[in-house]
């Protein structure tokens, strides 16, 4: 095992930990997102993506208003992190690819106001590229 090995598995750790707090917040909080729902600041929403799930939640601070969405498989698979800084009315979506012919699973995380609305639903079919 290497260096960079190491260093990649001392880097995984805080992020299933975030990951895990993240979900216990989500269930803490009865907020399972739907076709359009509406989060307010350092709220946790649990979206289901495809097989896995999204975990969002957003902070508006010193004029910044930053959206974070982590995606993973399960709990024990990798998790992605995304961050996105909104102004009002943009929006920043993330969107998972199926298989053939079929359409993608896709987050559509908008700012509205000093609120988050987040959509979900399969908007577009997938070209498996």
């Amino acid at each position: 095992m290497g260096m960079q090995d190491i260093a990649l598995q001392h880097m995984e750790l805080p992020m299933r930990r975030f990951l895990g707090l993240a979900t216990v917040i989500a269930l803490l909080v009865p907020s399972i997102a739907s076709a359009a729902d509406v989060v307010s600041a350092e709220q946790a929403r649990t979206v289901a993506l495809r097989d896995g799930s999204a975990v969002v939640f957003f902070t508006n601070t010193n004029d910044k208003f930053e959206v974070v969405t982590t995606v993973a498989a399960n709990e024990q698979a990798p998790a992605l992190r995304f961050t996105h800084d909104l102004a009002a009315g943009q929006s920043a979506v993330i969107e998972l690819s199926g298989d053939v012919d079929t359409p993608a699973a896709r987050l559509v995380l908008t700012r509205d106001g000093d609120k988050l609305r987040v959509d979900t639903g399969s908007k577009t079919a997938s070209t498996g590229l």
